[in-house]
């Protein structure tokens, strides 16, 4: 036979189940809740020192170019370089044919003692004649012409002294020499050509500038163009890397000039270089590209990987309540692992990042890798049956 239990007894016993059944819901939910938590890290914002190279890009080309043409007018009788010729300052480069200039001089010579001989007897005639009128036998106007014809001829000698150092000189000239150490890079005229001075070096119907083209390449300038916005950072003497298309060096080099025309059309600032080239390696007309290294400056950077979204619109996730907020900001590219912040982030904010990153959305529930999953609450014991 059953003894009954007390009404008190069984109340108590059903409140427990009730709380029992509360708690495992509540426990059920919070786990709920932390399964839906997506688990990602921390990139903070910070300071540091960059130098961010500014790229212009152009070409290389020599620091002396000339055409040469001829000194004197005449037929090209002989071109004593080729194209690829390396020469030095003073070597023959080509003659104009000389003929008519040495007969010229033959005749001028000529001229010369004849005109020094009739000096030589005006002056005789002078003398003679000043011994004679200090014994009174020569009148004065006698001796002032003598002494007019002896200054006359002495003239006439000068005269031509002159056109026969013209003529020498002109000799000379028909054989033009390198104005400077260079290479032949262009050869424009071949013997037998007519060749006039007064078309600037081109023939009688106009023509090539000149006869030959010499570069000096010892030392070449890269003549680079770099974006207007960057005008405030150039300055003399900044140093700069110079790639070299074709050639697998890189240059070292400092700006050495900054044109004050800026183009109106590619809103671009020239700068140029001067590179050493002693070994003739580089090639006018190569393109270049020019790194140009600025003075480091102090910026807000953070890893690459904790911004998103594309140029002008970027923005990154920070953690606020345990929950994800987006926030727009500007950055611009620094290197391949980070970016700079330019927009109003202070220093030390932290960006959420990591491998989950890609599925977060304002608003959703979050969990730093730094912070420990709690250990789960211990089960209530069970009421004991009476």
């Amino acid at each position: 036979m059953r003894v009954p239990r007390p009404v008190p007894f069984l109340i108590f016993l059903a409140l427990s189940v009730a709380v029992s059944s509360c708690g495992k819901a509540v426990e059920a939910k919070k786990a709920e809740a932390v399964a839906e938590a997506i688990l990602v890290s921390n990139a903070e914002v910070t300071f540091a020192d960059v130098t961010t190279p500014i790229v212009g890009t152009g070409n290389i080309t020599p620091v002396k170019l000339t055409d040469i043409g001829p000194s004197v007018d005449g037929i090209i009788d002989e071109v004593m370089v080729k194209v690829g010729d390396v020469v030095k300052k003073g070597d023959a480069l080509f003659r104009t044919r000389d003929v008519d200039t040495k007969l010229q001089i033959r005749e001028l010579e000529q001229q010369v003692a004849l005109a020094r001989a009739q000096y030589a007897n005006a002056n005789s005639d002078m003398k003679r004649q000043s011994s004679l009128k200090s014994g009174g036998w020569v009148s004065q106007s006698r001796m002032d012409t003598t002494r007019t014809n002896a200054a006359v001829a002495l003239a006439q000698a000068g005269v031509w002294e002159a056109r026969l150092a013209a003529a020498r000189q002109q000799l000379k000239d028909t054989v033009v020499r390198a104005p400077y150490d260079g290479v032949i890079t262009r050869k424009d005229v071949y013997e037998g050509r007519f060749m006039a001075t007064r078309f600037g070096g081109g023939g009688m119907m106009g023509g090539a500038a000149g006869v030959v083209q010499i570069m000096d390449i010892a030392i070449v300038a890269a003549i680079v163009n770099v974006p207007e916005s960057y005008l405030a950072q150039m300055e003399l003497g900044l140093p700069a890397k110079i790639h070299v298309d074709g050639l697998d060096k890189t240059y070292d080099a400092k700006i050495a000039v900054i044109n004050h025309r800026v183009d109106d059309r590619t809103r671009s600032v020239e700068v140029r270089f001067g590179i050493d080239n002693k070994d003739l390696k580089i090639k006018p007309g190569l393109f270049c590209r020019a790194d140009i290294l600025p003075p480091a400056r102090k910026v807000l950077v953070v890893a690459r990987k904790a911004v998103l979204g594309s140029e002008g619109a970027h923005y990154a996730y920070i953690a606020q309540n345990g929950r994800a907020k987006k926030i727009a900001l500007s950055a611009r590219d620094l290197d391949g692992e980070r970016v700079e912040i330019t927009s109003n982030v202070p220093a030390g904010t932290m960006f959420l990042t990591g491998p989950n990153l890609a599925q977060l959305a304002d608003g959703m529930a979050v969990k730093l890798e730094s912070e420990k999953a709690k250990p789960a609450a211990s089960p209530a014991p069970k009421a004991a049956s009476l």
